[in-house]
């Protein structure tokens, strides 16, 4: 009994003074803007980094914020979660995701911000791991020469998927380069990139959300936009692109979101192997508002609002709601 009382005290003295066997058993470390790397990464003596507090975090684990920071990028090699809702955790740099085939990486809460500074990085980058999800960040001025300047490039190697929600992109890429954008998806070779984006901003950047299945070499990119808005980009709000020959075909669908006020079009389905269909989608205030190139299908279930556009485009070709 005696053994056991201490044992009870010691965990009890561990929990009220955040020595690190209490947090790194649950797999939870902490950072702030004031810690240092040389800290045990508790709640009470914080990492400065992600990157410190990463090196410390076990598989599957989760990384908390004390105060928003700011933090700076990490790459991101096995399952975990970066959690600082309620704080907004502030990052400066690239969030690199190089992942196992069997993790899942979560990122949460967080203010990635390149000041219009880094050209040689995205936001966040997703090239291995299992799933990707990213909720309730913001992520911004990132405006480098392809392939970076994208808010979330996510270019998987093999099959993945990406979660994206409650996330707003703006001020991604440029108009000098005239490339870059908030959401760019490429497809894994002869594989599947399966993507959900639900309740996402993409605001004033050069494009909007874009598939480009076009230099792949087979595969497929699998996509669903929901509840969300890209609007005021410098060139096209929705693009699907494939290639002439082979490639990697594109698949999307368009509920319940608007495209307005971009430079190009609102939607296009541009190359033999995209196929993109729309519903309850709002389309108006962009140079055109909805077209195909080069083969490219874009079906209607007939419940959209494609009005108010400079060129309204080719009516859309219609398609049964069952």
């Amino acid at each position: 009994m005696k053994r056991i009382a201490l044992s009870l005290a010691a965990l009890g003295a561990m929990f009220a003074f955040g020595l690190p066997g209490a947090q790194h058993a649950f797999g939870q470390t902490w950072v702030s803007g004031t810690g240092n790397n040389a800290n045990p990464c508790t709640r009470a003596l914080p990492c400065l980094t992600f990157a410190g507090a990463f090196a410390v975090t076990p598989a599957g684990g989760e990384i908390k914020c004390v105060d928003p920071g700011p933090y700076f990028g990490l790459t991101i090699t096995r399952a975990v979660t970066i959690d600082c809702e309620g704080v907004e955790g502030g990052v400066l740099g690239q969030i690199l995701v190089n992942a196992g085939a069997s993790d899942v990486v979560n990122l949460r809460g967080l203010d990635i911000n390149a000041f219009g500074n880094d050209v040689f990085s995205n936001g966040i980058e997703f090239v291995g791991g299992a799933a990707l999800h990213v909720q309730n960040c913001v992520v911004r001025n990132y405006i480098g020469n392809s392939p970076h300047g994208w808010g979330i490039r996510f270019a998987p190697t093999t099959a993945a998927e990406l979660f994206v929600s409650d996330t707003v992109l703006s001020n991604n890429g440029s108009t000098t380069i005239a490339d870059g954008g908030a959401i760019l998806i490429n497809a894994p070779p002869g594989s599947t990139s399966k993507v959900t984006l639900n309740r996402v901003e993409a605001q004033g950047n050069f494009f909007g959300i874009k598939a480009d299945g076009s230099a792949a070499a087979g595969g497929v990119i699998n996509m669903t936009i929901r509840d969300s808005v890209s609007s005021g980009n410098a060139a096209n709000g929705i693009v699907g692109l494939t290639a002439s020959s082979g490639g990697a075909a594109v698949v999307m669908m368009v509920d319940r979101s608007a495209s307005s006020h971009n430079g190009g079009f609102g939607i296009i389905a541009a190359g033999p192997l995209t196929f993109i269909r729309v519903g309850n989608s709002s389309i108006a205030g962009n140079a055109t508002g909805v077209g195909t190139l080069s083969g490219g299908t874009l079906l209607s279930f007939k419940t959209n609002q494609i009005r108010g556009n400079s060129a309204d485009g080719t009516p859309l070709l219609a398609v049964g709601l069952d």
